[in-house]
């Protein structure tokens, strides 16, 4: 029997949990920018978006620590090399029990939210869905829903 995660009464789907307030990065974005982004925003990583605004990968702090150790020059390296390729992505109404199996599956720890178009509009993360669970007996007011924001384009 397939059970579904319910806060309250309600089933959380993807747009309900995931952050919108995010930076994403183009591929020709070098990885010194990114790096100083990533530890500037107190996040692990950040998804990398093609010309179209569709995700092309991921890149995190492991991706450009291993570029480091294989003697890449941040300055001078861009994220496409550097990045983890084909991100998994869910569509806006993917249920958090199916992101759940799917970081769970794979070892992810964040995955993209895209519109039906493939466009990315947020990220949805393993704290991200913690924080709405532990958050059920509280009302946001006013939660500002804004445009992601685009480096090294």
């Amino acid at each position: 029997m397939h059970k579904t995660l319910t806060v309250g009464m309600i089933s959380l789907k993807a747009h309900e949990v995931m952050s919108v307030d995010i930076e994403a990065a183009t591929e020709n974005a070098s990885l010194i920018e990114v790096a100083t982004r990533i530890i500037l925003g107190i996040f692990n990583g950040m998804p990398i978006i093609d010309g179209n605004g569709h995700p092309a990968g991921q890149i995190t702090t492991i991706d450009i620590l291993k570029a480091i150790r294989n003697g890449k020059d941040i300055n001078n390296t861009i994220v496409k090399e550097a990045m983890s390729p084909n991100p998994f992505t869910v569509e806006e109404n993917t249920s958090v029990d199916e992101i759940i199996k799917l970081m769970d599956k794979y070892g992810v720890m964040m995955v993209p939210v895209v519109q039906k178009d493939g466009r990315l509009i947020g990220v949805c993360s393993r704290s991200d869905i913690l924080k709405e669970i532990l958050n059920e007996k509280f009302v946001m007011i006013g939660r500002k829903r804004t445009a992601t924001t685009i480096i090294g384009g």
